[in-house]
């Protein structure tokens, strides 16, 4: 990373493992900071810690204070655009920190990659994702799609069965902006096949089809496709 830096951009990405999250970032080319945060177990396991709201914060404070020290960046360096991107369980962390305004408004761009799950309310007779699971999402694909922020959305269609899966929910987040899925019939990286697309302002969603595990790890394994859209400095 250059020394005259002022403002650097930063990537934040839970769950998937640092050495995936390594590659598919430095794929995509990015002149930027990436900070990986992998805990073993479920979405709780994120939530827990994040839900003090002091820990994302300091997170960047150290991150950005280690850089310094090193000689990364100048003495006088801040951070530019911050992103943060999470797979799987890695959701836990991001609900937690967005419920702290001051790092939703701070947060530039969000890139869920098969991520976000929710539980089940009963209503009209029918089950439906728990809008509380989801609320502070849905605030930011608002955002997004008012041209406000950036919010990438992938999903499979695993069906968990006792709780929301990526398809339900991303349907929650449709709604909340007002946006409407199309039919589409695309390539996606590495064999994937995007099946369905939302196009609003700066929310984006991409539905893959597949209903496997494989389905699900490969959202994780191409994050290079998405990567290439949040708006972080590229090396020339």
């Amino acid at each position: 990373m250059p020394a005259d830096m002022e403002h650097v951009d930063l990537v934040v990405h839970f769950h998937g493992g640092a050495a995936t999250a390594e590659r598919e970032f430095a794929a995509a080319g990015m002149q930027a900071v990436l900070v990986t945060v992998s805990i073993p177990g479920l979405s709780s396991a994120y939530e827990r810690p994040f839900s003090d709201p002091a820990l994302f914060g300091a997170i960047l404070e150290k991150t950005l204070a280690e850089l310094r020290q090193r000689g990364r960046v100048p003495a006088t360096a801040e951070w530019g655009r911050v992103c943060v991107s999470s797979f799987s369980a890695g959701f836990g962390a991001v609900r937690a920190i967005l419920k702290v305004p001051a790092y939703f408004a701070r947060i530039d761009a969000l890139y869920l990659a098969d991520t976000l799950y929710a539980g089940y309310v009963a209503a009209d007779g029918q089950r439906r994702v728990d809008p509380e699971d989801v609320r502070d999402f849905c605030r930011y694909a608002q955002e997004a799609a008012a041209g406000c922020k950036l919010l990438l959305v992938t999903h499979s269609y695993v069906e968990p069965g006792r709780y929301a899966g990526t398809h339900e929910t991303a349907d929650a987040l449709i709604a909340c902006a007002g946006a409407q899925r199309r039919a589409v019939d695309e390539p996606g990286p590495a064999g994937m096949h995007v099946i369905s697309r939302v196009e609003q302002g700066g929310f984006q969603v991409w539905g893959c089809a597949g209903q496997t595990g494989e389905a699900h790890l490969a959202h994780v394994r191409n994050m290079r496709y998405w990567y290439e859209r949040l708006p972080v400095t590229r090396r020339p």
